[in-house]
């Protein structure tokens, strides 16, 4: 082969690899659970502000207000600590498996399980991808933890 052909297919053997790693950075990340696959798509998702791989997306409860009612998407390896910012009531795990810390004592929660903890005051880490539904009554917040979400816009 010729030195001008091998330069030749050189440059669009690359062309062809960026463009690929182009495609692939488009598609959404797949996630297998146990009894079926979960495509995220986070476009419409929000960040939390200390770790920025964990997603999450309010869902509201159209016939009660006060509820809130939050899904999260936290990468294996994540660390979090919530501090006065948000309230946790009750956390649905189910997908994956984190470790809670809250009242001085720490639980791993694993898929289909479900805690109720109901404090203000929560650290934790992911063990693997996990997907939680967290719950809580607005009347139950801080007014630290009400200000500091309608600074959000969260609430209203």
């Amino acid at each position: 082969m010729t030195e001008e052909k091998q330069i030749l297919l050189n440059k669009i053997d690359h062309l062809l690899t960026k463009r690929t790693a182009e495609l692939r950075n488009e598609l959404p990340d797949v996630h297998e659970v146990n009894d079926g696959i979960i495509i995220r798509f986070f476009a419409d998702w929000d960040n939390c502000e200390d770790d920025t791989a964990i997603k999450y997306k309010q869902v509201p409860n159209i016939d009660d207000p006060d509820e809130s009612t939050v899904f999260f998407y936290i990468p294996k390896g994540s660390t979090f600590d919530i501090g006065e910012r948000f309230y946790i009531g009750c956390v649905n795990c189910l997908n994956g498996t984190i470790e809670i810390t809250a009242n001085n004592e720490t639980k791993i929660l694993r898929s289909y399980t479900k805690t109720c903890i109901n404090s203000d005051n929560v650290t934790g880490k992911a063990y693997e991808n996990t997907y939680l539904i967290v719950t809580s009554n607005k009347n139950e917040w801080s007014e630290f933890t009400l200000e500091h979400q309608k600074s959000l816009g969260n609430i209203e």
